[in-house]
């Protein structure tokens, strides 16, 4: 995937196209949105967008009426954190010369860039917001920050019922997401209490999308759930959500920094600047577990 050739022929290189495809396993939801070309560009440190509403009041109008009632879409506004990933590494001459690995500093820069992505699911998750006024590092807002719904909880794991995951569809659609590419975030335990559900009465049939995740399928009154199983997902709650709202948001692409040389080694870093935007809170729901 990388090589020292193209490491050193320049100071910095995106690394937009590799974090796509690297650790696809380990970091399912970023590996979704960046697959699925959920990518756009940010211009400042807090990064705003507006959160669009529409009006479904009714709209009938006698014949020949002149228009005296005007409405517009109700935008309220949103906003995330652009928060900073990095990773350095160095290898000695002697290891770059005589290690097993064939280029063993594009390996590592490779192995950095993978953490880097991990770090990214962790966040976009679980992301708690930041803006540094602290004098703490900027940190962004995870999926769970923006649930705009939250259903009646369940006691434990294994009291989920097959209502309560019908539930989370139709909680999008009454919020008006009816043509909604619906996922569903799980944790494993979640997902296989999920199973149990459907083991007696239901085949699944599998999809694998371009980078090798497997995820289940249910179809509902309301549409398609696509279940993402993700280590990083909470035990605590079931979170459901409308892929067409959500993005990256780079403030940096991923890239490769080389850096200075000072002795007998190659140096680089890996670094990204990014956010979650949510376009809508309507579009995030989630079923809580008590216990």
């Amino acid at each position: 995937m990388l090589d020292t050739t193209k490491l050193t022929t320049q100071e910095n290189i995106f690394l937009t196209e590799e974090i796509t495809v690297v650790a696809p396993l380990a970091t399912p939801l970023t590996t979704l949105l960046l697959g699925k070309g959920k990518v756009k560009d940010g211009s400042a440190k807090i990064h705003t967008w507006r959160e669009k509403s529409l009006d479904f009041s009714d709209a009938t109008a006698k014949e020949g009426a002149d228009a005296t009632d005007f409405i517009n879409s109700g935008r309220a506004e949103l906003n995330n954190i652009m928060e900073i990933f990095s990773r350095a590494t160095a290898v000695s001459g002697t290891a770059q010369a005589t290690g097993s690995t064939k280029d063993l500093f594009s390996q590592e820069i490779e192995d950095r860039l993978s953490e880097v992505k991990v770090a990214i699911e962790k966040k976009l998750i679980k992301g708690t917001k930041n803006d540094g006024s602290d004098s703490n590092a900027r940190t962004m807002a995870g999926l769970e920050a923006f649930v705009g719904t939250e259903l009646t909880a369940v006691a434990s794991i294994d009291a989920i019922t097959e209502k309560d995951v019908r539930g989370l569809a139709r909680a999008l659609f009454e919020q008006g997401n009816e043509n909604a590419e619906m996922y569903v975030l799980v944790s494993p335990d979640v997902k296989e209490q999920i199973d149990e559900l459907y083991k007696e009465n239901y085949n699944y049939n599998h999809v694998t999308n371009d980078f090798g995740i497997v995820v289940s399928t249910i179809n509902t009154n309301y549409g398609v759930m696509n279940f993402i199983v993700d280590r990083y997902a909470s035990n605590d709650k079931i979170i459901a959500f409308d892929l067409n709202v959500l993005a990256i948001s780079y403030l940096r692409q991923p890239q490769f920094e080389q850096l200075g040389k000072t002795g007998d080694s190659l140096k680089g870093l890996v670094v990204a600047e990014a956010t979650l935007e949510v376009g809508s809170k309507k579009a995030v729901v989630a079923l809580p577990i008590t216990a």
